[in-house]
């Protein structure tokens, strides 16, 4: 049975909340031809207005689309060469001109050049002790940054969830710590997600079970507050889950009991927590816009929490000026940008 925290708010004290889009596009037929499988990741450069998708699985690589879906370039084939893939679901970008893949399948960081063509080839080691669990990396003051994941090392508030790379890509420091609901506890979900804020040298994470944020300082690692009360439609469950083994009863499980903590978003203004409740309905290929999406809407400064709104499509990521991006049509791939504000706005 699911639980819903003691930190609850009742609806009457929420402020209403509405999405309003800002920019609407589809993805170009030849964006689309290498978009089999649309990942539910997409990544803003931080240095111009371009946008970053890639697959599930089948074609490998990063696709690159300007702000209206037209086709720029795309990054990687299949393969085990120096240039080439077999995993490209963990990426971000340095800038205007470097992309940064991480491969698992070949325990590889592949910086790629896209001026020169040139690809820097950089160890994932695992055994530094962190795997990286986020599927963005983000590049913040000469370092990159992931959620991960410590292995063999139990979850706890004091065990690490982020992890910081120099430029070289070799880990230098871990920081973060889990929502004090796991207490060691051997669970589903506890990947954590991100929102960085290179600026004020703080990165807000969340796991997948819970709904709580926490915001730590990237530069000392303090632990500087978290977020009490929980949106009304995250439900959370008591069940200890190791393995799903049964697809249907794990549809079933996220359906009616848990839902799942996607993406973390900020903006000057807010924090928004990106969270879906499934159809429980299972099918071997999930139609993302089949399950109900909502943000929850925190004060970015106190903490508060200001309210939730259910959106009509999954939310795939934030540009960078923190706006929300959308599949609005998930059968011809249309996107819209969206900004969550009052209904008195």
């Amino acid at each position: 049975m699911g639980v819903f925290f003691s930190g609850c708010v009742n609806k009457k004290e929420q402020e209403k909340l509405k999405a309003v889009p800002i920019h609407d596009f589809e993805l170009s037929e030849t964006t689309q031809e290498y978009l089999l499988r649309l990942y539910t990741q997409v990544v803003d450069n931080p240095d111009k207005d371009e946008l970053l998708f890639t697959n599930y699985g089948s074609v490998v690589g990063v696709v690159i689309t300007d702000y209206q879906g037209n086709f720029i370039e795309k990054i990687g084939e299949k393969g085990r060469g120096p240039k080439e893939l077999l995993t490209s679901r963990f990426f971000g970008a340095r800038d205007s001109n470097k992309v940064l893949i991480l491969d698992k399948a070949l325990a590889l960081f592949k910086l790629y050049n896209r001026e020169s063509g040139e690809v820097s080839l950089y160890p994932y080691e695992v055994k530094t002790g962190i795997s990286i669990t986020s599927r963005n990396i983000s590049f913040c003051n000469d370092m990159w940054y992931a959620g991960g994941q410590m292995l063999d090392v139990a979850p706890r508030p004091s065990t690490p969830t982020i992890a910081k790379f120099d430029k070289n890509l070799s880990l230098i420091d871990t920081l973060g710590g889990y929502d004090p609901f796991f207490n060691g506890r051997k669970d589903i979900l506890q990947e954590t997600s991100y929102s960085l804020d290179c600026e004020n040298e703080i990165v807000y994470t969340v796991q997948g079970k819970t709904p709580k944020i926490q915001a730590f300082s990237t530069a000392t690692g303090d632990l500087l507050g978290s977020t009490e009360i929980h949106p009304p439609s995250f439900k959370v469950s008591e069940k200890f889950i190791t393995m799903a083994s049964n697809p249907q009863e794990m549809s079933r499980y996220l359906s009616e009991e848990q839902s799942i903590s996607l993406h973390l978003a900020h903006n000057d203004s807010y924090l928004y927590l990106v969270f879906r409740n499934d159809s429980g309905i299972y099918k071997r290929n999930r139609v993302l816009n089949e399950s109900s999406h909502f943000v929850g809407v925190y004060d970015k400064n106190t903490f508060d929490f200001i309210g939730e709104v259910k959106v009509s499509g999954a939310i795939l990521g934030t540009t960078k000026r923190g706006n929300l991006i959308m599949l609005k049509d998930e059968e011809n791939l249309g996107i819209q940008i969206i900004e969550i504000v009052p209904t008195s706005s």
